[in-house]
C-alpha cells in the first residue's frame, strides 16, 4: 500500500526546487520515499495487468486457423424456433469458442487499407521542455494519435493533356510533342476514357446500380461533362475487351465445377417483351392457342464451386434454370471415374427439367422446406415448433462441421449421425399426418406437409453424397445484384444489352466471392488486353489475386463465402 503525502502544492514545488538544486532537508526525505513508493505500485500494477492479458491470450490459442477459447459457449444458430432441442438431445457436441465481446460499432484503424498516410511532426525542440500548462514537468514522447479524415469527391476525374505543335509552311507536316507511356492509354482518341475510369463506369453501373443518366447529372454539376450514350459505348468497348475473360470463366467453371447452385428470378428486357406481345398478338389473330408461348423473362444466377474458387453466372432473357443448365453442361466432359456434379435449387419442376438431369446429384434446398412451415406458424405453431426445432438443431449441426472442417466426407458421417435422426423425426410427423387425413389438400398446413414428402429424397442428399449444400442461400443472395439493378434502371432495352450486363454482373460477383476488388482487377484486364486475349487462364481471378498478394500484398477484402452481394 502506497503512503499517504501529507504535503500541500506549494510544498511540493519547494521540494521541486530543492531537488534542482541539490539543497534537501531532513523532512524531505520522507516524501522522496513515499513518492518512490507510489511510483512502484504503479509500476506493478502495470506488470499484472500486462500478465493478465498474456495469460489470456494463452488461453486462447489458434488451432488450424481457428480459434479454441478457454471460456466456452454453445454456438448460435440464426433459425428460428418455438422450441429448441438440447445438443445432448439432438447428439450433436457443443463446440466450445470464445465468448464475443460486444464492441463500440465503429471500424478500426486497421480497416482503412487504402487510405492516404500523412505524418505531422511537433515543433522541433518541443519534446524535453518545460510543460506551457503546469511550468513543472517536462514534455515526454506519448502514443501517436490517428484521425481519419474522409473527403468526398466526384466517381471521375479529367485531365486535360495540352501538347505544342509545331508545322512546317512548306508541306504541311505538324510534329507534336508526345506524352509519357501510359498517359493516355484508354478508349477514344479526343476524349479518351482510361482503364481505371472504365472498370469504375462498370462497377458503378452493373453492381451499384447507378444509371448513366444519374452519372451524367451528377458529374455535369461537378465540371465533368459525361454523356450517357458515351457511357454505353464505353462499356460495350470493354465488354469487346474482357469477353475472352469471360468466356474462359464460364468454360473453365463448368469443367471443374464440384457443386452447383441455381435459381431464377424475374427480369424485363424491352425488345423480348415487344416480341412476346407480337407472338400473342399473331396467334390471337389467326385464332390459335396461346397457351404455349413462354411469357416470362428470366435472370437465372449459378454459383459454382471450383477448386480454384467460387464463380457466379448470370443469364437473361426468355428460358428457364434447366435450360441454362442444359447449355453450360454440353461443355462438361466427365470421365467415367468422375464424381457427378452436385446441383442444389429450389423444388420448382422447371428447375429439374432439362436433358442432363442423369448427370446430377439433384437436391432441393431446405431452406425453403423450412420457409413454408414459417410462413404459417401463427396458425399451425405445433407443426412450426416442430420444423423450427429440427431445422435449427440440422443447420447448427453444418455450422459446427465447417467449425471443425470437416471433408465432404467426413461431413457427410457427421449429419448421418446426427442430422439424420431429426430429418427423420420430421418425415414421421408429415406422413401421420397426411395418412390419418388430419390435414385436407385445401388447407394451409398441405404445402409444407407435402413438401417434405415429395421432396424427401432431395431434401436429404447432404447425409447420403458428399459435398452437398443444404440451402441455395448463396445464390438467392447473388440474384440481389440483377434484381438491384432493374430496381434503378427498370429495365434493358435490347437483348445485347442484357448479354453484356450478365458479363460484367458475373465478373464483378466472382471477383468478390474470390476477396479481389474489382475495380482495381477490371483495371489490370483492361489494361493488359492484348496479353488477355492470348492467355486468358492468367487473368482469371484466384490467379490475379495470388499474384497481387505475392508481389504487394492483400488488395482487396477477405475472401467470403456470404455470397457477392454486398
Amino acid at each position: 500500500m502506497a503512503r499517504r503525502i501529507d504535503v500541500t502544492l506549494q510544498g511540493m514545488h519547494q521540494l521541486l526546487h530543492r531537488l534542482e538544486s541539490k539543497e534537501l532537508v531532513e523532512g524531505d526525505w520522507a516524501i522522496c520515499a513515499a513518492l518512490v513508493l507510489q511510483l512502484i505500485v504503479r509500476m506493478q500494477g502495470q506488470q499484472e495487468r500486462m500478465a493478465a492479458k498474456l495469460a489470456a491470450s494463452a488461453a486462447n490459442q489458434v488451432v488450424d486457423g481457428q480459434l479454441v477459447a478457454s471460456t466456452a459457449v454453445p454456438a448460435v444458430s440464426a433459425w428460428e424456433s418455438t422450441s429448441a432441442t438440447p445438443a445432448s438431445e439432438t447428439g450433436a457436441q457443443t463446440p466450445e469458442t470464445k465468448k464475443k465481446v460486444k464492441g463500440h460499432g465503429r471500424n478500426g484503424a486497421a480497416a482503412f487499407v487504402s487510405a492516404k498516410h500523412l505524418h505531422h511532426s511537433l515543433a522541433p525542440g518541443l519534446v524535453g521542455t518545460l510543460c506551457p500548462e503546469c511550468k513543472l514537468c517536462r514534455l515526454t514522447r506519448y502514443r501517436e494519435k490517428t484521425i481519419f479524415h474522409l473527403v468526398g469527391q466526384p466517381l471521375f476525374g479529367a485531365e486535360a493533356h495540352h501538347f505544342e505543335q509545331c508545322r512546317c509552311r512548306n508541306c504541311g507536316k505538324v510534329i507534336q510533342s508526345e506524352a509519357p507511356g501510359g498517359a493516355l492509354e484508354g478508349i477514344g482518341s479526343s476524349v479518351v476514357y482510361d482503364w481505371s475510369f472504365c472498370a469504375m463506369l462498370i462497377v458503378m453501373h452493373y453492381f451499384a446500380a447507378m444509371p448513366f443518366k444519374r452519372l451524367e447529372s451528377l458529374h455535369r454539376g461537378w465540371g465533368i461533362p459525361l454523356s450517357d450514350s458515351n457511357l454505353w459505348r464505353v462499356v460495350d468497348e470493354a465488354d469487346d475487351l474482357l469477353l475472352p475473360l469471360y468466356r474462359r470463366l464460364e468454360l473453365f467453371s463448368i469443367q471443374h465445377a464440384v457443386t452447383l447452385i441455381i435459381d431464377d428470378t424475374g427480369s424485363m428486357v424491352v425488345a423480348l417483351a415487344r416480341m412476346i406481345q407480337e407472338e400473342l398478338e399473331a396467334l390471337v389473330r389467326i385464332g390459335a392457342s396461346t397457351k404455349d408461348v413462354r411469357t416470362g423473362i428470366n435472370a437465372t444466377g449459378i454459383r459454382l464451386e471450383t477448386a480454384s474458387g467460387p464463380v457466379f453466372l448470370f443469364f437473361t432473357g426468355r428460358h428457364h434454370a434447366g435450360e441454362v443448365l442444359d447449355r453450360l453442361l454440353e461443355h462438361r466432359k466427365p470421365t467415367p471415374d468422375s464424381p457427378r456434379l452436385v446441383k442444389v435449387t429450389d423444388a420448382a419442376s422447371k428447375n429439374f427439367d432439362h436433358r442432363h438431369s442423369e448427370e446430377l446429384v439433384e437436391a432441393a434446398c431446405n431452406a425453403h422446406a423450412f420457409l413454408k412451415f414459417r410462413d404459417i406458424k401463427d396458425k399451425h405453431p405445433v407443426e412450426y415448433g416442430v420444423a423450427g426445432r429440427v431445422y435449427k438443431a440440422v443447420f447448427d449441426n453444418d455450422d459446427m462441421a465447417k467449425q471443425r472442417r470437416l471433408s465432404p466426407e467426413d461431413r457427410m458421417l457427421f449429419h448421418r449421425e446426427h442430422s439424420k435422426p431429426l430429418m427423420a423425426e420430421l418425415k414421421a410427423m408429415c406422413e401421420e399426418k397426411l395418412k390419418n387425413k388430419l390435414v385436407e389438400p385445401n388447407s394451409a398446413l398441405w404445402e409444407p406437409l407435402s413438401f417434405i414428402i415429395n421432396q424427401w429424397l432431395r431434401l436429404t442428399r447432404f447425409y447420403e453424397v458428399p459435398g452437398v449444400p443444404l440451402d441455395s442461400n448463396l445464390v438467392e443472395q447473388s440474384l440481389i445484384i440483377p434484381v438491384r439493378y432493374l430496381a434503378a434502371s427498370f429495365n434493358y432495352q435490347t437483348e445485347t444489352g442484357a448479354e453484356v450486363g450478365d458479363r460484367m454482373m458475373s465478373l464483378i460477383a466472382t471477383a468478390r466471392a474470390n476477396g479481389v476488388e474489382p475495380v482495381a482487377y477490371l483495371t489490370h484486364c483492361l489494361r493488359n488486353h492484348r496479353e488477355l486475349s492470348r492467355r486468358p487462364d492468367d487473368f482469371l481471378p484466384w490467379v490475379f489475386r495470388e499474384r497481387q498478394l505475392a508481389s504487394t500484398g492483400p488488395t482487396g477484402p477477405p475472401t467470403s463465402t456470404a455470397g457477392p452481394a454486398g
